[in-house]
């Protein structure tokens, strides 16, 4: 893989001589463009990154999964996936992975899993990051949809 990455900017380069491109000058002017979206989106990205930590750290999933788990007979695991699934999806597959360790990939649970995980996105950053970089303020709609 690093070489094909390493053929591409070498193929990059060729091209950008043959063209007779200032090199240095391009990348510069990337390198700011890029700069102006990542001030445009950085607020929104922080925002999202200090509310799901706070999120995860309150103890509040440990308090709905024990009503979950009394009442509905969910393991703590599927519900900790369906919570955190609209926040991160790195997360989720985290919690995939040890579902599948501890049930097996032929479990209802690990069924169950893989559907919640694949059949569902990441809400939180969708709404964050692309309406951030819009500027769209108003999206409490996409939210209960998306949740």
């Amino acid at each position: 893989m690093s070489n094909l990455i390493l053929l591409i900017i070498l193929w990059s380069f060729l091209e950008c001589a043959y063209k007779k491109i200032p090199i240095y000058e391009e990348f510069i002017t990337g390198v700011k463009e890029g700069m102006r979206y990542l001030m445009i989106l950085f607020p929104s990205i922080m925002l999202l990154t200090l509310w799901v930590n706070l999120f995860l750290s309150s103890g509040f999933i440990s308090l709905i999964g024990t009503f979950f788990i009394r009442f509905f007979s969910i393991p703590l695991d599927l519900l900790l996936m369906a919570f955190t699934r609209p926040i991160s999806s790195q997360t989720s597959l985290i919690i995939l992975k040890r579902i599948y360790d501890h049930y097996g990939i032929d479990h209802l649970y690990s069924l169950m899993g893989s559907i919640l995980q694949t059949g569902s996105d990441t809400t939180l950053y969708v709404v964050s990051l692309y309406y951030g970089s819009i500027h769209l303020k108003k999206y409490s709609y996409t939210l209960w949809l998306g949740f």
